[in-house]
């Protein structure tokens, strides 16, 4: 019995310290931290998936055309890289409400990237990365 215990909780933390899971706790300090008051900080779904090399040059090639001239800029693809399915970070999109003291709900997302080192750098949101 008391053998069973241990396996159980370390069943319990070897299934919380997965990378999703380490992503989404980076993802909830940060967002609470940038709150004007983080108490009222309430997370709401999260979702993830790897981030690869590919992602994050595709990532800079619609910023290079929402960046550009949209008169002179031609729609692109993100080239090829080479071990672009090597994943280099955890992509975590993150729906969270903040209440105010004065009662008002504020609904907010923010999609992020959560590198393995912990650091968490928030995305300009792929619907604005689209054609206009």
């Amino acid at each position: 019995m008391k053998y069973g215990f241990f396996f159980l909780a370390s069943l319990l933390i070897a299934c919380t310290s997965s990378p999703e899971k380490k992503a989404e706790a980076a993802v909830a300090e940060y967002v609470s931290n940038r709150l004007v008051d983080p108490h009222y900080y309430r997370p709401g779904p999260f979702e993830t998936k790897p981030y690869t090399r590919q992602d994050s040059v595709a990532y800079l090639a619609g910023i290079a055309q929402l960046n550009a001239d949209s008169t002179t800029a031609k729609p692109g693809t993100a080239p090829k890289v080479a071990q672009g399915g090597a994943q280099i970070g955890t992509f975590v999109r993150h729906a969270y409400q903040e209440h105010t003291k004065a009662g008002d709900i504020r609904r907010d997302s923010g999609e992020f990237v959560v590198y393995p080192s912990g650091e968490v750098v928030q995305l300009i949101p792929s619907y604005r990365l689209g054609p206009r």
